[in-house]
């Protein structure tokens, strides 16, 4: 197939450039001003049109098993590709059991099945209770199966404790060594804890209910500095090894990048909802907008985009993590459930308030989505840019549209989101994953040439598209503006290296 005449988003170029795509099976074979076509090639003329690559959310949780009333993969992946999301990479610690074992990653394999549309890899967990069968042999057996390791400095899953500073220095060596990063949640418990503690007790003293600024408060911009400190002198020299995930503060992101004095820098990301709101936006948004780490003060945001343009901050993810609307809003910011549907508006939202806004240039909006993160997490061989050898992962966007985000369209599970009703600019037509048509939201006789492959995972030769099945249900895949046109189980494992 060739897509023609499409503006794309080039490696090392400052300006979109008018070119012709080919793509033959999985891979871009070709990209030129001009291919003359082969014998029975398809073309699709995309002229004005946007072409990228696809987008890598490398923080997600799709909950399987464990948790599927909140999220599974099939949910989960169709959000991301109607998202313009090609590639997750999904969290080791919101599953039942945790991926701390190669024997759980087996079981978790088995649950998700051939339920991905999209392709994903894994992360291993390192939990405080588990910290020495770990270091012993568990960090080493996982290894050929997972892209690094998850941790936390303060936790509320007894499945998956925190551990503390010193027991993170040794996984950081141990990671190390085995050539893979040690991820980390950057919240310290030093401070978390006592000041959740005092946040009930204000509340009680002045004789009112809990307000969303006493969750804020209980988590504040000091607990991820000081956390992202004691990660980086715990891990010394080993530092490199160590990221940092979804960053709200500033000052945090810096000191993850720069380093300590006579240590080396590691890597952070942010993500979406640290970008557009602040603390005073619960006021209107309430639980939808909940996650731990919180938003903070409205003069981070634009901090935090700043970082993400001079590349301070490496790249940008979800923490997608939905809960059904039981969960998202018991009555209290205490116990409503933290969380955000966020695969499905990442790409949307970075390309529009970041690339579209100015805010970012087009190879740091690249490296934001995709590049940085296939680097970081060792796909870079065939995942992360529009060039030649490359998956045909892409998303094809008219850049003259407008997208209004809305939960029930989102395909996840989960419907409740801050970016409710947020208008965006551009709109994706089409997401490819390894050269195959998932997500279709072109009009109806649009765009001739970019052609469905028949069937679905229960029916090869005949099936409906936007259905689909899993072992006990038919999953909807149809949404007001577009549809899933490639059948569950298209998406396909990764493991460091992939080539």
């Amino acid at each position: 197939m060739i897509i023609r005449n499409a503006h794309c988003a080039l490696p090392g170029e400052e300006h979109l450039l008018k070119r012709d795509v080919r793509i033959e099976g999985e891979r871009i074979t070709a990209i030129s001003t001009h291919l003359e076509p082969k014998a029975s090639e398809s073309e699709m003329d995309a002229n004005g049109l946007e072409l990228f690559p696809g987008a890598i959310d490398p923080h997600v949780h799709f909950d399987e098993p464990g948790f599927t009333h909140r999220e599974d993969f099939a949910h989960g992946s169709m959000a991301a590709a109607r998202g313009g999301v090609t590639t997750v990479i999904d969290m080791p610690c919101t599953s039942l059991p945790p991926v701390t074992t190669v024997a759980n990653l087996k079981e978790k394999l088995a649950a998700i099945g051939q339920h991905s549309v999209v392709d994903y890899a894994l992360f291993a967990g390192v939990s405080g209770n588990h910290l020495e069968q770990a270091l012993a042999g568990d960090m080493a057996a996982l290894a050929p199966y997972v892209v690094g390791y998850k941790c936390y400095f303060v936790s509320g899953m007894d499945t998956f404790t925190a551990v503390d500073h010193y027991g993170f220095g040794r996984a950081a060596a141990k990671a190390a060594e085995l050539g893979r990063l040690l991820l980390l949640h950057a919240e310290d418990a030093g401070i978390v804890l006592p000041a959740t503690k005092a946040m009930h007790e204000r509340s009680n003293l002045e004789g009112r209910e809990a307000s969303w600024d006493d969750y804020v408060d209980s988590r504040p911009e000091s607990s991820e500095l000081a956390a992202v400190a004691g990660a980086l002198a715990s891990a010394g020299k080993q530092a490199a090894s160590v990221h940092i995930v979804h960053v709200g503060t500033a000052s945090a992101a810096v000191l993850a990048a720069t380093g300590l004095p006579g240590t080396p820098g590691g890597s952070c990301e942010t993500c979406p909802h640290y970008l557009a709101f602040s603390r005073e936006d619960f006021a209107d948004k309430g639980s939808s907008l909940k996650t731990a780490p919180p938003v903070k003060g409205r003069e981070q945001a634009e901090q935090l985009w700043r970082l993400l343009e001079d590349g301070s901050i490496a790249f940008v993810t979800s923490d997608h993590a939905p809960a059904p609307e039981a969960e998202k809003n018991t009555g209290s910011p205490w116990t409503d459930y933290g969380g955000i549907p966020g695969t499905g508006t990442l790409f949307h939202y970075v390309y529009s308030q970041g690339y579209k806004a100015g805010r970012l240039s087009l190879q740091s909006f690249l490296r934001a989505v995709s590049g940085a993160a296939a680097a970081r997490y060792g796909l870079s061989e065939r995942k992360g840019a529009l060039a030649v050898g490359m998956d045909a992962d892409l998303v094809l966007v008219d850049p003259k549209a407008k997208h209004v985000v809305k939960g029930k369209d989102l395909l996840s599970k989960g419907t409740i989101t801050p970016f409710e009703g947020m208008s965006l600019d551009g709109k994706i037509l089409a997401t490819l994953v390894r050269g195959r048509l998932v997500w279709d939201g072109r009009k109806k006789g649009s765009l001739p040439g970019l052609e469905a492959a028949k069937g679905t995972a229960t029916n090869p030769e005949a099936a409906t598209p936007g259905e689909h099945a899993t072992a006990d249900s038919i999953v909807d895949g149809i949404a007001s503006d577009g549809r899933i046109v490639a059948p569950l189980g298209h998406g396909k494992q990764l493991t460091w290296g992939y080539r």
